[in-house]
C-alpha cells in the first residue's frame, strides 16, 4: 500500500490529519491509496471516504506544489481551516476545498435549526484564501487582530460554509491546459457541491433531481464577481444540487457578447508569457474611503500575492454567453454594494428582473460599499443577509426548503 501526504511547506502549526481514499493510475494500474489530507483545524479528524472517477489523464500534483503550498506563510492563511482535496469528475484533477469545524458534519434532517452548508466561489483573479478567509484564523485571534474571514463569520451566523479553488487559483494547480475555462469551473462545482451533500447525508435521489427524504436542505452555492456568473451558470444546467443561489457583485450584462478565440494563429501558447500580478492591482477594489484601513487592505494584497503572484489565464470566456437569468429557478439573492463599479444598479436590476418566476427572489443593496463588500468594515451586514436568506425560504408540501 502506497501512502502519498500532502503538507503544508513552512508550517509551525500541529497539523492533523483524516483520510480519503482515491485511485491513481502506477505503472499502468489502478492502485488504492490512502491520501492523508493536512488540516490546520484543531478539531479531530474524522475518516470519510470517496470514490474517484478514473480517466486517462492522472495528476500527480497536489495543493503542496502550489504557491500557497510552497510558500512559508501558507499555513499561516490556512489558520483555522480544514483543508481537504475532492478529485474532480472526469481527470481527477485535485482541487481544494476548504471548511471551518468541517471535520465531522451535520447530518441532514428535518431540524429547523440545521446548520445549512454553503459553497463560495472567488472571481477572476484572487483565491478563496485571501477573498474568503483574510485574517482569519485563532492565532491571529490571539493576536487581538480583526479577522475579516466571510468563512469565520457566516459560521458564527449559523451556516456551514466551504470555499473552493479553481484550477490555477491558490491551492488547487493548474491542469496540463494551463488556462481556466468557465464550463470546466462549473463542472468542478458539481463536483464539490455533490460531495458537501454527501458528507451531509443531503445526496439522496440527486441524479433524477427529485429531492428525497435525506436530500431535505442541499447546499447553498455564493459566487462573487466573476464566480457569479460561474454559480448563475451552474443554477441553469441544474437545480436540484443547491437550495438557495446568492448572486454577489454579478458582472453579468446582457449587452456583452464575448468573442471566440480565432481559429488561426502564429503564436503558440507558449509564447504568452506569465504576467505578475500586483498589490496595486489587489487593492484596486477597495476604492471607498473609510471603508477599510490601509492596514487591512495592504494585508490583503499581502496574502493575495502569496496565494495567487501570477494571473490565471482565463480563455473560451465566449462561454458565459450562455449566461441566461430566466433559466435560474432556484431562489436567488441579488446582492452588491450602492457604488459597486462592475455591477452598476442598472444591470443588477436587469439581472433581478429577469430571474425565472415561481421561486423567491430577493434584491439587497449595501449603502456606502464597493465592490468587495465583504472584505469592508461593515462585512457583518453583509453576511446577516448571506445567512438570513439561506436560512429563511418557502416550504414546499414534502417539508424540505427549495
Amino acid at each position: 500500500m502506497l501512502s502519498l501526504f500532502l503538507i503544508i511547506k513552512g508550517s509551525s502549526l500541529n497539523l492533523l490529519t483524516h483520510k480519503i481514499n482515491f485511485r491513481m493510475i502506477i505503472n499502468g494500474l489502478p492502485k488504492k491509496i490512502n491520501l492523508r489530507l493536512y488540516s490546520s483545524s484543531q478539531v479531530a479528524r474524522k475518516t470519510f471516504g470517496s470514490d474517484s472517477i478514473r480517466s486517462k489523464t492522472k495528476c500527480y500534483i497536489t495543493i503542496s506544489d502550489t504557491p500557497l503550498g510552497k510558500h512559508a506563510a501558507g499555513s499561516t492563511l490556512l489558520d483555522g481551516l480544514d483543508v481537504f482535496t475532492v478529485n474532480a469528475g472526469g481527470d481527477d484533477h485535485p482541487l481544494s476545498v476548504f471548511g471551518i469545524n468541517s471535520a465531522d458534519p451535520i447530518q441532514s434532517s428535518h431540524d429547523e435549526n440545521l446548520v445549512r452548508p454553503i459553497l463560495l466561489l472567488h472571481g477572476r483573479t484572487w483565491s478563496s484564501i485571501p477573498v474568503y478567509h483574510l485574517l482569519g484564523g485563532p492565532k491571529r485571534k490571539n493576536n487581538g487582530e480583526e479577522s475579516r474571514s466571510l468563512i469565520e463569520k457566516l459560521f458564527e451566523y449559523g451556516l456551514q460554509p466551504y470555499a473552493m479553488d479553481f484550477r490555477g487559483f491558490g491551492g488547487t494547480p493548474n491542469d496540463a491546459t494551463k488556462c481556466v475555462e468557465p464550463f470546466r469551473c462549473v463542472s468542478d462545482v458539481e463536483t464539490v457541491l455533490k460531495w458537501i451533500s454527501k458528507r451531509h447525508g443531503m445526496d439522496g435521489n440527486l441524479d433524477n433531481g427529485v429531492p428525497g427524504d435525506d436530500a431535505f436542505e442541499n447546499p447553498a452555492l455564493l459566487g462573487w464577481s466573476q464566480g457569479a456568473l460561474i454559480a448563475q451558470m451552474v443554477a441553469q444546467k441544474t437545480n436540484n444540487l443547491i437550495s438557495k443561489l446568492v448572486l454577489y457583485g454579478s458582472i453579468y450584462d446582457p449587452l456583452i457578447r464575448y468573442p471566440r478565440e480565432p481559429l488561426y494563429t502564429t503564436t503558440p501558447d507558449t509564447d504568452e508569457g506569465t504576467i505578475s500580478n500586483t498589490a496595486n492591482s489587489a487593492m484596486e477594489d477597495f476604492t471607498i474611503e473609510g471603508s477599510i484601513s490601509l492596514e487591512t487592505a495592504s494585508r490583503f494584497a499581502e496574502a493575495a500575492l502569496i496565494t495567487d503572484p501570477h494571473k490565471a489565464v482565463w480563455k473560451h470566456l465566449y462561454q458565459f454567453n450562455n449566461l441566461d437569468p430566466a433559466q435560474v429557478l432556484s431562489p436567488t439573492l441579488v446582492v452588491a454594494g450602492d457604488q459597486d463599479p462592475y455591477a452598476p444598479l442598472r444591470v443588477q436590476a436587469e439581472l433581478f428582473s429577469n430571474l425565472g418566476r415561481g421561486s423567491d427572489r430577493t434584491w439587497s443593496i449595501l449603502a456606502d460599499a464597493d465592490h468587495a463588500v465583504h472584505l469592508l468594515d461593515g462585512q457583518q451586514r453583509f453576511a446577516k443577509i448571506v445567512s438570513s436568506f439561506v436560512k429563511n425560504g418557502k416550504r414546499s408540501d414534502n417539508s424540505y426548503y427549495f
